[in-house]
């Protein structure tokens, strides 16, 4: 999860000192123009670090995922939702996300489009509850990649000027890819690279089922290792071989038996070799051939 601030106005002064330095220490400066450019990322790190804010824990439910797939997956272009978001009692910065409702809009195969005019009439039908904690606004890029669009970006601008605490959003895709942002506009801060868990009707995060079942069910077997380390006797006098010994004992080309050196059958047979082409020379000698 990575962290920047939402707008720059706390660290406006720092921001300003740190150009100014930049422009002292420039060895050229042009009469006419002079162009600006500094790393802010340590002034931002620092600031969001002094404000020891406990990082938000993104959760929902069974039913709220199984609605949001199904909207994906069933429909071939673009749709949005909104999502009723609460937080999880007894756990501070933890926002599950309970159940998904789907807005008047008008669809394409790139984007979709807020219906303004039945909005009102859709809240309506909303109960106080919903209203107050639409929370979260998710939508589908169907088969393209899930970073939001520049349209997408000018519609999160307008959803993050009605709210002063919080607000989620998503893109995914057919793929079941995901980008997810939480916006603590309480805080000013911006958290992007979100992981969103989901839980069963107890609170109970999947993912931790899922690593129990695994750790006490499943078991592979133990890879055996063969032992590549053999020693290998000399067939003529029983002492140990060393790795430029195998010359000695080949009757043809070393590589050619190179790769049967683990072949216990292969000193057999290379043996019984030596033996007779001993034979026969020694009959050679005698002048029996």
């Amino acid at each position: 999860m990575k962290k920047q601030l939402i707008n720059l106005e706390p660290v406006r002064e720092q921001v300003k000192q740190k150009l100014l330095e930049k422009y002292d220490t420039s060895t050229f400066m042009n009469t006419t123009k002079v162009e600006l450019k500094v790393d802010v990322a340590d002034i931002l790190d620092e600031f969001i670090e002094q404000q020891n804010i406990i990082e938000p824990t993104v959760c929902i439910t069974t039913k709220a995922y199984i609605k949001m797939r199904l909207l994906v997956d069933k429909f071939d272009k673009e749709i949005g939702w909104y999502g009723i978001v609460n937080q999880m009692p007894g756990l501070d910065n933890t926002y599950v996300i309970e159940d998904i409702v789907v807005y008047p809009q008008t669809v394409s195969g790139a984007t979709c489009e807020q219906d303004e005019d039945r909005m009102f009439e859709f809240e309506m039908r909303l109960t106080t509850d919903q209203v107050n904690h639409k929370r979260f606004h998710g939508h589908s890029h169907v088969n393209m990649a899930t970073s939001p669009s520049g349209v997408d970006e000018n519609f999160y601008q307008e959803l993050l000027s009605q709210v002063t605490d919080f607000f989620i959003i998503t893109v995914t895709n057919k793929r079941n890819e995901y980008t997810t942002r939480f916006y603590d506009v309480a805080n000013n801060i911006l958290y992007t690279d979100v992981e969103i868990h989901l839980i069963d009707d107890n609170g109970n995060m999947m993912s931790n089922w899922y690593d129990e079942q695994i750790e006490n069910n499943i078991s592979k077997p133990t890879p055996i290792v063969a032992n590549t380390n053999v020693t290998k006797l000399d067939p003529y006098n029983g002492r140990t071989l060393l790795d430029n010994d195998y010359r000695k004992y080949d009757p043809y080309t070393y590589m050619e038996y190179e790769d049967m050196y683990d072949d216990n059958d292969w000193w057999d047979n290379l043996y019984h070799k030596e033996k007779e082409r001993n034979k026969y020379g020694s009959k050679k000698k005698k002048g029996r051939m």
